[in-house]
């Protein structure tokens, strides 16, 4: 990503196309910018006027949008239990503060902050300042970090608060960043096809999860090593490329070479979880990709339900609501109506 492709005139700047905002007002900034990301309070801190212009696309679960205010700003987040945030700094400045303690300071190019669901954070932008805000639901980046380490992520990722940018991680995010933005700017095939979009989707999250400092980066080091006994990552492998014909316990003992009782014990002491429990949880977050991003107007629930071994409509309507905390039907709605 080059700097000269993130100009900061009107006719430059980044997804131009799908502007959703372009104000002085700061009521107004502050009530678009909550809809597209989340509520907070914003505070200019100049006697400049505000500039505010906000251009973003939706990628699956994942947002993705252009952020200016042409001043001095403070924003409040409180913490809402629900997503996540990357502050992603194109140009100017901006200084972070969470209530975990972390601080921190980002320039463009140069440093991306990480905003968690669960804390409050507090964020002053430069007059110069412009970012690409990233937003994730906080059940989409965890179970796909669960799919990347094959293991139960269970609560939030206390992810550090700075992204180095100039790192390797950090430069892959940025050109997965720009790749997407070429994508939506230039109405590329990505952009008009919709089911290729969780693909996308998918590639941003893989891309900041592997740019992000924190105690998740012990999880993805661990898929690289040996420290899992090999009865249990041939059943994982087994379950993950077989999910979709729903093995019984008697073909993952099969696949791992181990006895029922060894298999269990495996599951239990290295994932928290029964093999069952496993591929009910893998099998559940595949309906979910199927609903976000169903293959024609005419899925059901009840197709997506069946197919992944749900026959109990409203067993599976009440454990995935506890989950992700709306119903299969609503999420489908969502999708179609999207």
């Amino acid at each position: 990503m080059e700097v000269s492709l993130l100009s900061l005139s009107a006719a430059d700047e980044p997804l131009r196309q799908h502007g959703r905002l372009h104000t002085d007002d700061v009521g107004v900034a502050q009530d678009v910018v909550a809809e597209v990301f989340e509520p907070h309070t914003l505070e200019p801190l100049a006697a400049k006027r505000l500039d505010a212009r906000l251009n973003a696309v939706q990628i699956g679960e994942v947002t993705l949008g252009y952020l200016t205010y042409g001043t001095e700003t403070r924003i409040s987040l409180p913490p809402s239990g629900q997503w996540y945030h990357v502050n992603v700094t194109l140009a100017g400045s901006s200084r972070i503060a969470r209530t975990d303690g972390e601080r921190g300071e980002t320039e463009g190019m140069r440093g991306a902050a990480v905003l968690l669901p669960h804390r409050t954070q507090t964020i002053e932008w430069a007059h110069d300042a412009a970012q690409f805000g990233i937003k994730i639901p906080r059940t989409a980046l965890e179970t796909h970090l669960s799919d990347l380490t094959r293991t139960q992520v269970t609560g939030p990722v206390d992810f550090g608060l700075i992204i180095d940018l100039t790192s390797r991680a950090g430069r892959g995010l940025l050109r997965c960043l720009d790749f997407v933005r070429r994508e939506w700017d230039e109405d590329g095939v990505l952009a008009q096809h919709g089911g290729t979009r969780r693909h996308v989707e998918a590639m941003i999250m893989t891309n900041l999860l592997m740019a992000a400092s924190g105690p998740h980066q012990n999880l993805l080091r661990q898929e690289h090593t040996t420290s899992r006994p090999a009865a249990l990552k041939r059943a994982l492998d087994y379950i993950h490329e077989h999910a979709h014909e729903l093995p019984t316990l008697t073909d993952l003992t099969a696949a791992a070479g181990v006895s029922a009782r060894t298999l269990q014990l495996q599951f239990l002491r290295n994932l928290g979880c029964t093999p069952l429990q496993y591929l009910r949880d893998v099998r559940l977050r595949a309906a979910r990709a199927e609903l976000l991003h169903p293959r024609s107007a005419d899925v059901t629930v009840t197709d997506v339900a069946t197919s992944w071994g749900f026959y109990n409509l409203g067993r599976f309507s009440s454990l995935y609501r506890s989950v992700y905390g709306e119903t299969p039907s609503e999420t489908l709605r969502r999708a179609k109506g999207g």
